[in-house]
């Protein structure tokens, strides 16, 4: 077992050390990249693009992930719109493929929307709508009549402001009726972190000489930006960057989350990252960047980490992201979300803090069969219901983290692991935390030792030091994997269920494993 305790050590340590280096490390997105690549300026290099296009397009004619559909129209609809106009065969049946696809979705948008819409998919799909029409593609509008109800209502609240560059409206500017001569540019040099509004404020701008030096700022970001989803392609796009902050804090609170904080062999680079992060946090808050506003998810959890480890924070800033009975992520959002309002919650208990309203707010929401879902910044269960976990155990919550208990131990897959369809190590890392909390709730429970030590067998087998899987279950504009976040995850875990419960027989060979790492 020390074996395997010092390999997953060492490949945690340099993880740790890496947290928010380089802006984040993030997977590339169909549609920031098909938006960069039909509204930036073109060059040799986007043949590659349209190849990766074609090569990330499902067998059903849709891009995204199948298991969310409602974050798939927007990816098709952008890669359709770049790839329309090409005459090569291959290409126009790719995108022909796609529209038949956007009518054959079209039933999932009728009727009332969900909490877990895709980041401004209300102000974006409409105006990709708008383009469509423009260029004589033909998709049905209809199905799409709550969602353009909620992009009026929406535009309507960001009239009334100024935009400010580095807030979350500007994120969308591309499907927002902005002027262009309102100062959007941000510390980074983007348009709200985001390589789609980037592009979009660089194509709008093309006759404005005034605007020559922002310009000049603006692409140098895009050149940037593609590097940091670890393709050799270039021209393929995050779907929001920078965000080192998220990487950092979510990277911590992990390992909070999974007792590892003050574990000795780590305590040198953990202690590197909270003082940096002590550094950072703002009196009115921390967002995903140094050049993002504050959020009310990012707050708490940095707040979380800090308090826990003892450094001086203010943890009545969190009070001003609570609304009614739940904590918002940012002003003005229409959707509210479940797992910001559970790191709230998990950052006051630290510090005693009464939340008996807000813990309410979570266990009226969680479903008969013990699950919490329909979290609007991820897509699996398996992550919200974690959240939720950690924010009311120990708070004398037995009834609801009894359901929850259930609901894990019965959604476990024969293989040992946990996911939507088929077992992922991401979603089974969310399990295994959950797990973990919950035993303080629950003593002696040996059904959650089983299910712990059949999970553990089933990621030993699968786990490859510095490698990982890559699982897109992160909700941004599109779906997006935060590769240090979700493997951070993965490491702490395992490492911590090693640790408590050591190795189950017949698992791996290790030997085979160590020589490959040396």
């Amino acid at each position: 077992m020390n074996h395997i305790a010092d390999m997953l050590l060492t490949d945690l340590r340099f993880l740790i050390m890496d947290l928010g280096a380089g802006g984040g490390k993030m997977s590339p997105s169909v549609y920031d990249t098909a938006q960069v690549l039909r509204l930036a300026t073109a060059d040799e290099r986007d043949h590659q693009v349209v190849e990766w296009l074609l090569e990330q397009q499902q067998p059903d004619g849709g891009w995204g992930n199948p298991a969310v559909p409602r974050a798939r129209d927007l990816p098709t609809l952008a890669a359709i719109l770049a790839l329309y106009s090409d005459k090569r065969k291959q290409v126009r049946d790719a995108a022909l493929n796609g529209i038949g696809f956007l009518h054959r979705q079209a039933h999932y948008w009728v009727g009332a929307l969900p909490d877990d819409l895709p980041v401004g998919v209300e102000l974006l799909l409409p105006r990709l709508l708008e383009d469509a029409l423009k260029a004589n593609i033909d998709i049905p509008c209809e199905p799409y009549a709550e969602l353009f109800a909620l992009g009026r209502k929406r535009q309507a609240m960001i009239k009334r402001i100024t935009l400010r560059a580095g807030t979350a409206h500007v994120h969308s500017w591309e499907g927002i009726d902005a002027p262009t001569d309102q100062d959007v540019l941000d510390g980074s040099g983007s348009v709200g972190h985001s390589p789609a509004a980037t592009a979009a404020w660089l194509n709008a701008t093309q006759d404005r000489p005034d605007l020559a030096e922002s310009r000049w700022i603006a692409q140098s970001y895009l050149e940037q930006a593609y590097t940091v989803t670890g393709s050799s392609i270039p021209g393929l796009y995050p779907t929001v960057w920078p965000m080192d902050r998220f990487e950092q804090v979510f990277g911590l609170y992990i390992l909070l989350a999974a007792d590892l904080i003050d574990h000795t062999k780590l305590h040198d680079v953990i202690q590197m990252q909270l003082a940096d992060l002590a550094r950072a946090l703002r009196p009115e808050g921390l967002g995903m960047s140094d050049h993002f506003m504050r959020d009310g998810d990012i707050t708490a959890t940095t707040i979380a980490v800090l308090g826990a480890n003892g450094y001086p924070v203010d943890r009545q800033v969190l009070r001003q992201f609570e609304v009614n009975d739940h904590f918002y992520t940012y002003p003005g959002e229409l959707q509210p979300s479940l797992t910001t309002t559970a790191h709230a919650i998990h950052a006051l208990a630290i510090f005693g803090e009464d939340t008996k309203r807000a813990q309410r707010y979570l266990i009226d929401r969680q479903l008969p069969d013990g699950r919490w879902l329909g979290d609007k910044w991820h897509s699996s269960w398996l992550y919200t219901t974690c959240q939720v976990v950690l924010a009311l155990q120990g708070q004398g919550n037995r009834d609801a983290l009894q359901r929850a208990r259930r609901a894990l131990l019965t959604y476990q897959h024969a293989d040992g692991g946990w996911g939507l369809y088929e077992s992922t190590l991401e979603e089974t890392a969310y399990a295994l935390i959950a797990l973990r909390a919950l035993m303080r709730d629950i003593d002696n429970d040996g059904g959650i030792r089983l299910a712990i030590q059949r999970a553990i067998r089933l990621m030993l087998a699968r786990y490859r030091p510095f490698s990982q899987e890559q699982m897109q279950s992160w909700i941004g504009k599109e779906m997006y994997h935060p590769a240090r976040v979700a493997y951070a995850m993965q490491l702490a875990a395992l490492l911590a269920c090693v640790e408590d419960f050591g190795q189950p027989p017949a698992t791996i060979r290790w030997e085979r494993a160590r020589v490959a790492l040396a």
